[in-house]
């Protein structure tokens, strides 16, 4: 059987509801927080923007190389302690602020089959993330009046992805393609906390890892008709 060819170029707008977990914090050598545990953490949903090139080598494989854009998501975490410094009750900070990230992935797909125009696909990628951390205060709640700030910091991790989805042929040359994806984008580090209005500051930094349920819509154009027979092998006859 013919096996078909040809190089696309795809763009993709979505939405990314981004998960945080093992959040942890750490502070400087000797300096004692009794009991700390997080209360809540969040990041914020984002809006994702990307673009690629990729080749579609048969009628079942094809792959792309692919950079994204993200939107900044918005970090909160309420973290308690106590009840060494707060009697006999427990103190709370709460802490705030954004995380920019980009994309940066090799992508590989199995199309399924063609049915009516639509080809259901999987795929993988493997790539790396680009975070900033920016903007992150932290404010004693209770009780009130201390705040801290940490300069920005960036972190560049590996990335992986799991996805799913369907192309629907506009066209010949022309496919819209509707998809999820798991993006898993490493751990994000934030720079020293500085104190002002507290006693004393335990220069706390924090980390966590990042991951995204993403839901993207996109098209992706062929530079020649998928369904063109690739050149064969000369025959000879004897």
């Amino acid at each position: 059987p013919a096996d078909f060819g040809g190089w696309y170029l795809r763009a993709d707008a979505g939405v990314g509801a981004t998960q945080i977990s093992d959040l942890r914090s750490s502070f400087m050598p000797g300096f004692i927080v009794d009991n700390p545990r997080f209360e809540s953490k969040s990041l914020s949903e984002v809006g994702t923007f990307g673009f690629g090139v990729g080749y579609q080598f048969n009628s079942w494989f094809r792959g792309d190389v692919t950079a994204e854009y993200r939107t900044p998501a918005e970090y909160l975490a309420v973290q308690s302690y106590g009840p060494l410094f707060c009697g006999a009750g427990r103190c709370y900070d709460g802490y705030r602020g954004n995380v920019q990230s980009g994309v940066f992935m090799a992508n590989g797909y199995v199309d399924l089959g063609t049915w009516a125009g639509f080809t259901p696909y999987v795929g993988v990628g493997v790539g790396l993330a680009h975070h900033r951390m920016k903007d992150l205060t932290d404010t004693s709640i209770v009780p009130t009046g201390g705040v801290g700030f940490a300069p920005s910091t960036t972190t560049t991790n590996f990335a992986w992805a799991v996805m799913a989805g369907a192309s629907y042929s506009l066209t010949s040359n022309l496919k819209l393609d509707l998809g999820y994806r798991y993006l898993d984008m490493g751990k994000i580090t934030t720079a020293s906390i500085g104190c002002q209005g507290a006693p004393a500051c335990g220069y706390e930094v924090q980390s966590f890892k990042v991951a995204s349920h993403d839901f993207r819509l996109g098209l992706r154009y062929m530079f020649s008709d998928f369904g063109a027979e690739l050149p064969g092998p000369t025959q000879f006859l004897v």
